[in-house]
């Protein structure tokens, strides 16, 4: 069994995505309060905290699915901070939503297409070998409707459907809502293998010990802030997780967001 690097001592010296200061708001209400946070090539990072914290709402707005009120994204040192979701999807970020959403009428093929038209309106059908090997369960339905698909398979096809359109960073929303655990397992295995290849993941999680287990790195919201940021071990090993998910006061770990270094 390959082990994740919940052993770094660093982190990669250049952010790939850079997010600073973001506050958002539904109607006169902020929800996001100066959130900053950074995701490295290669790197699997999670997003902990309890339910209403922010973490989705944070990865909306890094999406383009939100106004931002205020605050900064950047990817590879562009700046994507008022970019359409279309252009943020060109610019090599994917977010795969929440509850398995995927097109009930089409197959599942189909639905794997649609990945892929963001950066081919006609659609790429030279990554879906790539795809039915690393989800052979949909190469095995791959004609069938994704209605008659489980709950755990359209998932996994919703993941698949992500990973097709080639991104450089993607975003995964609660993957495992309402599904098996050995469905869960499955796709956080694979969220890691492809983050082995080269892929940075961004993942919101309310699994802690398996989202930990896999990832190298962590932020830990608390009513629309980051509480604190911390390689994965440390969070594992801490009781900075039992304090904000009991109710307690998040002051056991610091929040640090690296800069390169001067020069």
């Amino acid at each position: 069994m390959t082990m994740p690097s919940t052993l770094q001592r660093e982190r990669p010296a250049k952010p790939l995505l850079e997010v600073r200061d973001l506050h958002v708001a539904y109607g006169k209400a902020e929800v996001v309060h100066g959130v900053s946070m950074d995701v490295r090539a290669g790197e699997f990072v999670v997003m902990l905290g309890r339910n209403g914290a922010g973490k989705s709402t944070v990865l909306h707005a890094i999406s383009g699915l939100v106004a931002k009120r205020a605050g900064s994204v950047h990817f590879e040192g562009r700046d994507l901070s008022h970019a359409s979701p279309r252009a943020i999807v060109q610019a090599g970020i994917v977010q795969v939503l929440e509850g398995h959403r995927v097109f009930h009428t089409l197959s599942v093929e189909d639905n794997l297409l649609i990945g892929t038209y963001a950066r081919n309106p006609r659609g790429d059908r030279s990554q879906l070998d790539r795809i039915y090997r690393l989800f052979p369960e949909l190469a095995d339905r791959r004609l069938q409707m994704a209605s008659r698909l489980s709950g755990g398979q359209q998932q996994i096809l919703a993941v698949g459907q992500g990973v097709i359109g080639a991104p450089k960073l993607l975003v995964l929303d609660e993957p495992s809502g309402g599904l098996a655990p050995i469905v869960i397992d499955r796709i956080l295995e694979v969220a890691a293998e492809l983050c082995r290849s080269g892929l940075a993941i961004l993942l919101v999680e309310q699994l802690v010990e398996k989202a930990l287990r896999h990832a190298h790195y962590g932020y830990l919201m608390e009513t629309g802030r980051i509480a604190a940021a911390a390689f994965s071990h440390e969070l594992r090993e801490g009781d900075l997780l039992h304090r904000v998910y009991l109710g307690g006061a998040a002051t056991t770990l610091p929040v640090t967001i690296e800069k390169e270094p001067a020069g």
